[in-house]
């Protein structure tokens, strides 16, 4: 099966919001659940989704998005990161420092 364009846009926002997540080491379930949600809600496949969030469970290095299809709507991937960050009802430092650092990797003035 050949992913569309908004497949796979979303499947790298997935990728993402998985490297935010992981920034603190540490998954809150808030974290996990909206992730796992925006993933179901996005239509990612199921099993490519499972494969993603095992990636948490496992730990380590999380899989690197493609920033060329990030970039092209950015905003919509900041206000998933956004989302995500402020899940667990706190903006952790190391949160706050991924949102600046995906600020500037999408090329978005502050």
């Amino acid at each position: 099966m050949t992913l569309s364009a908004e497949d796979r846009f979303n499947i790298e926002v997935i990728k993402l919001l998985l490297q935010v997540a992981w920034v603190d080491r540490e998954i809150t379930k808030a974290e996990r659940m909206v992730v796992l949600g925006l993933g179901r809600s996005w239509n990612v496949p199921e099993a490519e989704l499972h494969s993603l969030m095992d990636r948490l469970d496992i730990g380590g290095t999380m899989p690197e998005p493609d920033l060329e299809v990030l970039r092209t709507r950015p905003d919509e991937v900041l206000e998933a990161a956004r989302a995500l960050c402020v899940s667990d009802g706190k903006l952790a430092e190391g949160e706050k420092t991924m949102l600046e650092r995906i600020t500037s990797r999408l090329g978005v003035t502050p």
